[in-house]
């Protein structure tokens, strides 16, 4: 019952023009007019749950160096990926990697480096 409860409010809040404040009242006065207001915690925790999934599910785009963001955001979004802006993550040395979706496109440096030493150390 605390994950429908958290669901409608996760899809009330996800409407343009929502506020937050306002559903917030609206659960609790629900609640406890119902006689349910125990479930709040646990209604907190699956919202919680909620927005992590659907954070881990999210388009991303990363890149090494900020001024490659446009090129790795267009090519991402030829690739089906379509992420609202791109993330400077050092570890790539170069290129870009964009996930969502279900698909991971590795475009780094980082990767072609591993590649290259993986096809050394079997040789």
């Amino acid at each position: 019952m605390t994950n429908l409860y958290a669901q409608a409010l996760w899809t009330a809040s996800q409407q343009e023009g929502a506020d937050a404040k306002k559903l917030v009242k609206n659960l609790t006065e629900h609640l406890k007019e119902q006689g349910r207001l125990k479930l709040l915690p646990s209604i907190l925790a699956d919202l919680k749950r909620l927005d992590a999934r659907n954070t881990k599910l999210a388009a991303s785009v990363e890149v090494a160096h900020e001024r490659e963001a446009p090129t790795a955001l267009k090519e991402a979004v030829a690739r089906g990926i379509h992420a609202e802006k791109a993330h400077v993550n050092v570890s790539l040395i170069k290129g870009w990697r964009a996930s969502g979706q279900g698909m991971l496109i590795d475009a780094s440096a980082k990767r072609e480096l591993i590649e290259l030493y993986r096809s050394i150390t079997t040789a």
